[in-house]
């Protein structure tokens, strides 16, 4: 009897219990925490960025006596090549890499750059649009370029190292979104005339900057907490 209740305790107590003692299942054991947990990484990057984006200018546009920068059609476009397609396909990838540092710090150094860099395009170009009296369609839809633009930014930034599957998937999220926009741009409520090429362009590439500016920044902060904490594990006695 007390060998059977010092083998329960063992069960109960072990992080893992192989059901068929083969110690040859463990290399599939270790793949898929692995694909589970490198997958939900990139995932929850996805949506953590809107999430935080969306909060940010919920409350900003509260107080701001401007429009809301996006319409419902619009965020459903941005959702389905930004989020929804990309963490569909990410999520089932075969993935075998080592998982490297700590979850939540890994997913908010991925979605907090980006979340950072789309508020301040919408910001920037809500004043641009205020002072220059753009049309509130031009306005809208220069928003949703800036999103989703900003968007395939981290879409390609999560999918490094590039392979086959990722590749295919960031190219074809292009072309979607291209399709939309020239094809079912009155569906989707999304116009930009010939005059306001040179704007796409110059705001395109602050948003670039303004990703780099971020992500460096964010990058550095974690980098400084990890060491703070590595440090902090260190007995001072040596």
């Amino acid at each position: 009897m007390p060998l059977q209740v010092g083998s329960d305790a063992a069960r109960n107590i072990a992080k893992l219990v192989l059901l068929d003692s083969n110690f040859q299942s463990m290399p599939k054991i270790v793949a898929e925490g692995r694909r589970t947990i490198n997958n939900i990484e990139r995932s929850a990057s996805l949506f953590l960025s809107k999430t935080i984006y969306a909060s940010i200018l919920a409350v900003i546009f509260v107080f701001a006596h401007m429009p809301y920068p996006f319409m419902p059609i619009q965020l459903s476009l941005i959702a389905l090549v930004c989020i929804g397609i990309p963490s569909f396909i990410l999520a089932l990838e075969p993935n075998k890499e080592r998982v490297k540092g700590r979850f939540i710090q890994n997913v908010i150094g991925k979605s907090l750059p980006t979340a950072l860099t789309t508020v301040v395009n919408i910001i920037i170009t809500a004043i641009i649009s205020w002072y220059a009296s753009i049309p509130k369609e031009i306005y809208s839809s220069l928003c949703v370029i800036l999103t989703v633009l900003t968007g395939f930014i981290l879409l390609a930034k999560i999918s490094k190292p590039f392979n086959l599957l990722r590749t295919i998937l960031w190219v074809s999220m292009i072309a979607l979104f291209t399709a939309c926009f020239v094809i079912l741009k009155d569906w989707f409520s999304v116009v930009i005339t010939k005059q306001y090429i040179e704007l796409v362009a110059l705001l395109g590439a602050i948003a670039i900057a303004n990703f780099i500016l971020f992500n460096y920044a964010t990058e550095k902060i974690l980098r400084k907490n990890r060491n703070i904490g590595v440090d902090a594990h260190i007995d001072p006695k040596g």
